[in-house]
């Protein structure tokens, strides 16, 4: 029903459900049944909102794209939000550590899983190895 609202505005950030199950200690056969029952219900929810019906204002990030700027993307959120024009983002919210996600999504391939939803991450275990550093922030007057 909030889809179909023209006066929503709805942001997602595909994927984000599988830093929880990458930071669990579960074992890998349950923590993939429950990947993938995560990444239908993420994609039938895409689906709604991709529909013809949707009237509402959608964004969708992959988590790969958002985790490259997420100072942009937040900052596009903020002024999109906010009643009156607020102060600029000067730092970005504390990051969960990722680092051998890219290896735990590859895991995830190998037992059969597509998980397409997060983005291109890097197989390696630093996130870092093909994502570009965030931008800092500056002011421009």
């Amino acid at each position: 029903m909030i889809a179909k609202d023209p006066n929503a505005q709805i942001s997602v950030i595909t994927g984000a459900w599988a830093v929880p199950l990458f930071n669990s200690n579960l074992n890998f056969s349950t923590i993939r049944k429950m990947a993938a029952k995560l990444q239908k219900v993420e994609s039938e929810h895409l689906n709604t909102l991709r529909s013809p019906y949707t009237k509402a204002r959608v964004r969708v990030w992959t988590m790969a794209e958002f985790i490259e700027t997420p100072m942009e993307h937040l900052q596009a959120l903020i002024d999109e939000i906010s009643p009156r024009a607020l102060p600029r983002l000067t730092e970005a919210p504390t990051m969960s550590d990722l680092g051998g996600f890219g290896q735990f999504l590859q895991n995830l391939k190998n037992q059969g899983m597509h998980p397409h939803l997060m983005g291109d991450f890097p197989k390696g275990d630093d996130p870092d190895q093909t994502l570009q550093p965030a931008r800092k922030p500056y002011l421009v007057k």
